[in-house]
Parts: C-alpha cells; sequence; structure tokens
C-alpha cells in the first residue's frame, strides 16, 4: 500500500480511537487466513486500505455505524454472510463486482466497487446500493466515496462529530 494511502488510514484510525469504549466497539485484528479465505471463496479482491483495517480491527461499530469485519459471529452481521446473502439469497443480487462493507440499517449497503480502484489501485470507489432497486448500465449505483479513509472520515465520523462528543454526550 502506497505511503499516502497508509497516512490516510492512520490518520482515520486514530480519530476513531478518540472514541470511548462506550461509543465505540473496536475489535481484535482479523486473521490474515479469513482474508485469503474471502477473496477466494468469492473470487474478488478487496481493496487494500480495507484489509489495512482489518489488519488492525475486524471491523467496528460507532454509535451504530458499521464497518463489518470479516467474520465473527459475536457481532451479528458479517462479511462473508452479507455477501453471501446480497449476490446469492435475495430476489435483485447485488453486482459480483461490489462488495457490501457497510449496512445503513434499513437492508442497503455501501460497497466496494472492485472495477474502480482509486489511489493507485489501493482503495475503491464506494457506491451506495439500494437493495431493491433494479439498477441499470444507464443508471448506475450511486459513488459516494472515493475511499474507505473517505468514507470513515466524512461520513462515519464527520456525522457522529456533528451530534455528538468522542463520549457520546449529546454536542448542545
Amino acid at each position: 500500500m502506497n505511503s499516502k494511502v497508509k497516512q490516510e488510514m492512520d490518520e482515520v484510525i486514530a480519530e476513531l480511537q478518540k472514541f470511548t469504549p462506550q461509543v465505540l466497539d473496536w475489535r481484535k485484528p482479523v486473521d490474515p487466513v479469513l482474508i485469503e479465505h474471502f477473496e477466494s471463496r468469492f473470487n474478488v479482491e478487496l481493496p487494500e486500505d480495507y484489509k489495512y483495517l482489518l489488519y488492525i480491527t475486524n471491523g467496528f461499530s460507532l454509535m451504530g455505524d458499521v464497518v463489518l469485519g470479516m467474520t465473527d459471529k459475536q457481532y451479528g452481521e458479517d462479511l462473508f454472510s452479507v455477501y453471501q446473502f446480497e449476490h446469492f439469497e435475495v430476489i435483485v443480487p447485488q453486482y459480483k463486482h461490489l462488495i457490501p462493507f457497510s449496512p445503513d440499517g434499513g437492508g442497503n449497503f455501501y460497497c466496494f466497487d472492485t472495477h474502480a480502484k482509486t489511489n493507485d489501485g489501493d482503495s475503491n470507489q464506494i457506491v451506495f446500493w439500494y437493495s431493491n432497486y433494479e439498477y441499470s448500465e444507464s443508471d448506475p449505483p450511486e459513488v459516494t466515496h472515493q475511499s474507505l479513509a473517505d468514507y470513515i472520515k466524512n461520513w462515519i465520523i464527520a456525522l457522529t462529530l456533528e451530534d455528538y462528543d468522542y463520549n457520546g454526550d449529546r454536542r448542545m
């Protein structure tokens, strides 16, 4: 991973770690074998910035906003089960090149678009997938962010800090 992407991810991780455990569910790092197993099983390549995050935490939840980890049943949803369900068990399956990594709580997902590499190939564009909508080539899912760091910093952290402090106390 290039140094710019690593620095951006390190900054985002440091910002996340300012939140107290009462509002941030921070997990143990993932076993790298699980990453290889996921990529092999579904024949997709996870973005380098996401793998870097997984080596530090197997997903996290900040006041209900979730970035999925690889697999860990104690936390409920994980990348394996969500990818399996959204690609093979729904009426309107996701495109194979999309990897749903962050649920919105309403059955829709922020997804890595593995066809749209950014940051010299270390990241993927992120799109928002409405689960019951039939997309087409002329009407693709909306691009929301250019990288995982961009998504976490400008969506999860920024929106949380608009209303709450690092302890989870509501701002006046």
